[in-house]
């Protein structure tokens, strides 16, 4: 009777600890889903397409899915070439307003601000010009805009060290200097390769290969923040243009013809606002008509 007393204590007591440790692990269980992100659900567009999310300059964006040239990259992603075993191993993050953007790029038509979306107008527009346009040599009104973002707070956040850089490698390298001239540009100071003489021949340059037009802006503490490099010669004049934004830590390259140098100014001030209207709550509701968005 006794033996059997025992069994059935025992039985008791192994019922109790298996339940007591059932509890445990859905209170684990439970803590573990309550640490879990909850999944971040995008705005779309009339199409359906949803945004691109992320953190750009340590603001939370919303960028349109029609918008965005090419995909979105984010702080991490392997390059887009890079086949090592450790890019196929990557997992990204979940995508949140908190993930930080690497770049993105998006079309920026100089005429007018306007963002090129797909399958909306503006992407007609941008296809017309591309077959009606560049085929007769004539002036292309959209540049290719990348946007950088900054999130290496030490970064200096101005073009100091790279116009110093450039003009130390073309003088090593190429064993000519670059002099200021007296008259500005569209308000911007010009660099001229050599006062405009190639020194291999002592004549005008005919190339720009080596030498092109370099036009710089600087703030009242004489930070460079605005920096262009411009082809001078043949029958196409390209500009390759760059400058910080103040109200975000973030580099913007956007490349255009050089007729459209003069709108420098308005196009910073356009591009700028563009970012800007993509700007969100930390939540992601939003908080500006989002440009490139109908």
């Amino acid at each position: 009777m006794k033996s059997i007393f025992k069994l059935y204590f025992k039985l008791i007591c192994l019922s109790c600890l298996l339940l007591l440790a059932g509890c445990d692990d859905d209170k684990q269980a439970g803590e573990k889903a309550a640490q879990q992100p909850v999944p971040v659900v995008p705005h779309q567009d009339r199409f359906g397409r949803y945004d691109s999310i992320g953190n750009l300059g340590g603001k939370p964006v919303s960028i349109p899915g029609g918008v965005v040239f090419t995909w979105v990259r984010y702080i991490g992603d392997p390059g887009d070439f890079d086949s090592s075993k450790q890019a196929q191993k990557y997992q990204r993050p979940p995508i949140t307003y908190q993930l930080p953007i690497d770049s993105f790029g998006f079309q920026y038509r100089l005429t007018d601000g306007a963002v090129m979306s797909y399958r909306e107008q503006t992407e007609e527009d941008y296809l017309r010009d591309n077959r009606t346009l560049i085929p007769q040599g004539k002036p292309f009104p959209w540049g290719y805009t990348i946007v950088y973002n900054i999130v290496d707070p030490h970064q200096p956040l101005n073009f100091n060290k790279a116009l110093a850089g450039d003009l130390q490698a073309t003088k090593t390298v190429n064993k000519f200097d670059y002099f200021e001239q007296p008259q500005k540009i569209f308000g911007l100071t010009y660099l001229q390769a050599n006062n405009g003489i190639d020194p291999s021949t002592n004549q005008p340059w005919q190339d720009n290969i080596s030498g092109p037009d370099i036009l710089i802006s600087k703030n009242a503490q004489g930070e460079i923040k605005t920096y262009i490099q411009c082809d001078f010669t043949g029958e196409i004049q390209s500009c390759t243009h760059e400058f910080y934004i103040d109200s975000m830590p973030v580099v913007i390259h956007i490349s255009y013809d050089r007729i459209y140098l003069e709108k420098w100014q308005q196009t910073e001030k356009n591009i700028a606002s563009i970012l800007d209207s993509w700007v969100v709550t930390d939540k992601g509701a939003l908080i500006k008509k989002q440009a490139g968005k109908v």
